[in-house]
């Protein structure tokens, strides 16, 4: 059977909003056409990223690296904040880290919440790449017989892992990913006893583990109190675990909007006929 794929000129789009939304985020969203969800994408993530570098006196740009370019455009590169690229390249270029001026971390009590505010809104940015796609795929080669576009699938996977299979029926595949990957993250975190995910003590992990999306967010503030006491013997494992399992997610995301995508360009009575040979109509 044929591969299906969007037309030539959809794919062109595609790739153009795709482009947009990476450098800022609603952007993709505005020139397809789409203000409104354009605006709340650009408000959501830029507002959660503004307050985190507050909280936490911009001293998320010490996990991270910058040049100066031209003598006067400072390039900085903080993961996961800077997949809001022109976020991050603004706030780079107003503020500067506390600590840089000669202040402790310890001095701010709200710096553990700026972090996940500002990592969050890096995974928001990012995640209105696939959902502009999505949208523009929806307006190019409208489809009178599917509700979700592939953009939200990839979207409600890089929220919980699974979720976006699920929504596309897929029900065996969202149970064995979901599953997998949260049994993962919660064996790293037993292994670490539960004190491996800290941006301040361990900040490169803790990119990676912050893309298992609504498990990893709800759980980093109730964790943050526990800590570790002693050199634990498979704390290097769980730090490994918890983290590869966030990166799985972006995987797992890929997947569900591929599958959606396909979904969304079969013909209806092909796309019935697959559901009930996969077992999932």
């Amino acid at each position: 059977m044929a591969a299906l794929v969007p037309a030539d000129a959809t794919r062109d789009r595609m790739l153009q909003v795709i482009g947009l939304s990476f450098l800022f985020p609603g952007l993709g969203h505005l020139v397809a056409g789409e203000r409104k969800l354009g605006l709340a994408w650009m408000l959501t993530a830029n507002a959660m990223l503004l307050a985190g570098f507050q909280l936490a006196g911009a001293t998320q740009l010490d996990f991270g690296f910058s040049w100066v370019l031209f003598g006067a455009l400072k390039v900085a590169i903080t993961l996961p904040e800077s997949l809001n690229f022109g976020g991050t390249l603004l706030l780079a270029n107003i503020t500067e880290s506390v600590e840089g001026s000669g202040r402790f971390v310890e001095y701010l009590p709200y710096r553990q919440i700026g972090y996940l505010l500002s990592g969050v809104a890096g995974i928001v940015s990012i995640a209105s790449a696939p959902h502009a796609a999505g949208r523009v795929l929806a307006q190019m080669q409208p489809n009178s017989h599917r509700k979700l576009h592939p953009g939200q699938a990839a979207v409600m996977s890089l929220l919980l892992p699974g979720w976006g299979h699920w929504a596309s029926g897929r029900r065996f595949k969202a149970k064995l990913l979901g599953i997998t990957l949260m049994l993962m993250f919660i064996l790293g975190l037993a292994l670490g006893g539960f004190a491996d995910f800290d941006r301040q003590r361990h900040g490169y992990y803790w990119i990676g583990q912050m893309f298992m999306g609504l498990p990893a967010w709800l759980s980093y503030l109730p964790l943050l109190p526990v800590k570790m006491g002693t050199v634990l013997p498979y704390q290097d494992t769980g730090f490994t675990f918890t983290s590869v399992a966030g990166l799985f997610n972006i995987v797992v995301a890929l997947d569900a909007y591929h599958r959606a995508e396909a979904d969304w360009l079969r013909p209806k009575q092909e796309g019935a006929a697959e559901q009930v040979e996969e077992g999932v109509a």
